[in-house]
């Protein structure tokens, strides 16, 4: 009886492990450089830059995008560090003071499949968020960003498409 006992509660356990491990999606591999398909993108009324390109480096829960967007006479280049699971990392030091664009602090989470990153932002004064949703599409050759940008003056989305370099 102790015999059947002792293998009926292994079997248990590994049933439980089992369906444990069925229930959590996999969380996809992200890492890379992305650059911006414009043609597949959509960037509504906001005019798309020259080029862009996202550099992922994810470790576990340890998360860096770098981020270069090119526009007329501008060029910015920056990087969110994180990590997913956890709270808000500060980002003040990122940008100068008197930059007219700011991400004041940035937090990640997965949601199933899709990172989530929300951003708390500063423009021209006013704060508001950023929140993308990144996710993988033709079987990991793209990566798909829809971003909802609320601030005081109102909210919009862009759905940038990137292809793996």
């Amino acid at each position: 009886m102790n015999r059947f006992l002792g293998s009926l509660i292994f079997s248990l356990t590994l049933l439980a492990a089992w369906a444990t491990a069925q229930r959590t999606p996999a969380r996809p591999d992200l890492n890379g450089v992305w650059n911006l398909n414009v043609t597949d993108s959509d960037f509504g009324q906001v005019p798309p830059p020259l080029k862009q390109s996202e550099t992922v480096t994810q470790a576990g829960e340890e998360i860096a995008i770098a981020i270069l967007i090119e526009r007329e006479g501008s060029r910015q280049s920056y990087t969110l560090r994180f990590r997913t699971g956890g709270g808000e990392t500060p980002m003040e030091r990122l940008f100068p003071a008197d930059a007219p664009f700011r991400i004041l602090s940035v937090k990640g989470e997965w949601k199933g499949a899709v990172l989530v990153v929300a951003e708390r932002v500063q423009f021209q004064g006013a704060e508001g968020t950023l929140e993308a949703k990144y996710h993988l599409t033709s079987a990991g050759k793209k990566l798909k960003k829809t971003t909802h940008v609320a601030m005081p003056a109102g909210e919009f989305e862009t759905t940038t498409v990137y292809d793996r370099e």
